[in-house]
């Protein structure tokens, strides 16, 4: 079912210039209304020549189909190992890209304001940049599918049933089931009867969220409103960035006498009704875990409970995520009718801590001069109304001086090259991988307060340029609409030879981007 934004009416404090409003995120589409991309690496799992390709897109297709997703936009394919002919691709509807980079394709295609469901075959090495890439797609929002042919025992996409065999091997980017929309596919509702079943819910080593909603105090699920507000929920922790299962426990909804056909709205909804005399053995249980993730309670406890000194040692002595959900008052509408319907308005009655941040009503403090920012995850920029200016810099082709400069003299220098005003300036500079480049612990300790991060850039000269490329990608996703400068320190020769490289950079000038690739040669301090 496809989450739709409900124009909010819950008023919100001003927005600080240093805080994120995650209420204002767009509407993210449902994975089953998303548009679906598959990309295949020839050269890792090369398609036969004996193979009727047609028979392959249709198996793609049903595949897709069988995981919820009713279409399938594109299947392109890389590298030379491709020896059907161009009449066979075109009747596949397969487009063959012998010397395309696929994560270049993926990050052209990929926008924030419109997440895909992007299919890999095979999935990538875990240490590769390629991997590193769709992780930071997948805090952007995207639905990454991993199809891995080793998963499976039998021939695999070649065989007389092979859309079962796609389905068989697909996997998310950490391995296990697909999770779609926080709820890993295959996935049983759980009945928990007593403690000794409960605590099956905490076993394993996966991060989950878990939601702790106590009905009995706040909005007792009904027929009609316990599908949207589980998928409102898990929609919440999209918009946080958490990307793994959510397990909702409604505590006080006990079934058991009811009509059978209530229990099917649960197993739908994927929320566990569970006796109310199970919280506080619920709670133990997250105290207990070795890599516990986020924990949501439903609604906030007053101080006077016990719960809330639980949940305070959770976040203050554990330093666990924890977020506390105050239901709005209600103004003579049911109470289900404004807030667990929507994802932005839960957002906006939440308060606590996530990834090391401070949520208040749907706002996340962002400043930390202490942090790297290194595309892992979406970067909000501080001034989007004034054209800001952002530096890529290749310190292979353009070391700094090793003595007399610090990070801050090096932003300074920089900065004072720009005639502008009140604009933004970030700047990221990428060194080769090995043992005592230059940079030293700058790599892992930032202990400045200009806008200036080292990133490690890989071990040679065109992996530095792939990842600044690639980085360059996911700055422009964050940054969309807004207009910007460019400014790319390297060898210019070696852009204008690069054919990807360079045909990225047109494509960004076409993007309300203006773009300064300046020569190392004459970039002097």
């Amino acid at each position: 079912m496809a989450e739709e934004d409900i124009s909010s009416e819950i008023s919100l404090p001003p927005l600080d210039v240093d805080d994120e409003d995650l209420t204002t995120f767009y509407g993210y589409p449902s994975c089953a209304s998303r548009q679906n991309h598959v990309f295949w690496d020839l050269v890792r799992y090369p398609i036969p020549t004996t193979a009727n390709l047609a028979s392959v897109e249709t198996s793609i297709r049903l595949a897709l189909d069988k995981l919820g997703f009713h279409s399938c936009e594109t299947i392109i394919a890389y590298g030379d190992r491709m020896k059907h002919s161009e009449d066979q691709l075109h009747k596949s509807e397969i487009l063959h890209k012998p010397k395309g980079e696929m994560a270049v394709d993926i990050l052209y295609r990929a926008h924030t304001w419109s997440p895909l469901n992007i299919i890999v075959i095979p999935g990538p090495d875990t240490k590769t940049e390629l991997h590193r890439v769709l992780k930071g797609l997948q805090s952007r929002h995207h639905n990454i599918l991993l199809v891995n042919p080793d998963a499976h025992g039998g021939p695999f996409l070649f065989d007389s049933e092979s859309w079962e065999s796609i389905v068989e091997c697909t996997q998310d980017l950490d391995g296990g089931k697909p999770i779609i929309g926080g709820r890993r596919t295959g996935d049983t509702t759980p009945v928990i009867k007593d403690a000794r079943s409960l605590a099956s819910l905490f076993d394993g080593s996966e991060s989950k969220a878990f939601v702790l909603w106590d009905v009995a105090k706040y909005s007792k699920p009904t027929q009609v409103n316990i599908l949207p507000v589980g998928s409102s929920i898990r929609g919440a922790f999209q918009r946080l960035g958490h990307h793994g299962c959510v397990e909702i426990l409604a505590f006080g909804a006990d079934i058991p006498k009811q009509d059978p056909s209530q229990r099917d709205f649960y197993k739908k909804a994927r929320i566990i009704p569970i006796r109310h005399g199970l919280y506080t053995k619920a709670l133990d249980h997250f105290a207990n875990l070795l890599n516990p993730g986020p924990l949501m309670v439903i609604p906030t406890p007053d101080q006077d409970d016990p719960q809330y000194w639980a949940l305070k040692s959770f976040s203050e002595q554990r330093h666990c995520d924890v977020l506390s959900v105050k239901p709005p008052p209600d103004e003579g509408l049911p109470q289900d009718a404004l807030f667990l319907h929507c994802p932005n308005e839960i957002l906006a009655c939440t308060d606590g801590a996530y990834q090391g941040k401070q949520i208040t009503r749907g706002r996340r403090k962002i400043k930390d001069i202490h942090e790297i920012q290194d595309f892992t995850k979406p970067i909000t920029f501080q001034n989007s109304a004034t054209p800001g200016v952002f530096v890529f810099w290749n310190l292979d082709d353009f070391p700094i001086p090793t003595t007399g400069w610090t990070p801050d003299k090096i932003y300074q220098k920089i900065d004072s090259a720009f005639p502008f005003t009140g604009y933004e300036l970030s700047v990221w500079a990428y060194v080769k991988d090995e043992q005592g480049s230059w940079g030293g612990d700058l790599l892992t300790n930032k202990t400045w307060g200009s806008s200036i991060y080292f990133l490690p850039g890989g071990g040679d000269k065109s992996a530095i340029r792939n990842r600044m490329l690639h980085d360059i990608l996911l700055w422009k996703t964050d940054l969309e609409p807004t207009r910007a400068n460019l400014v790319i320190v390297t060898k210019l020769d070696e852009v204008v030879r690069d054919r990807e490289f360079s045909s990225m950079i047109d494509l960004l000038e076409q993007r309300q981007c203006k773009v300064f690739v300046v020569p190392s040669s004459s970039f002097e301090f």
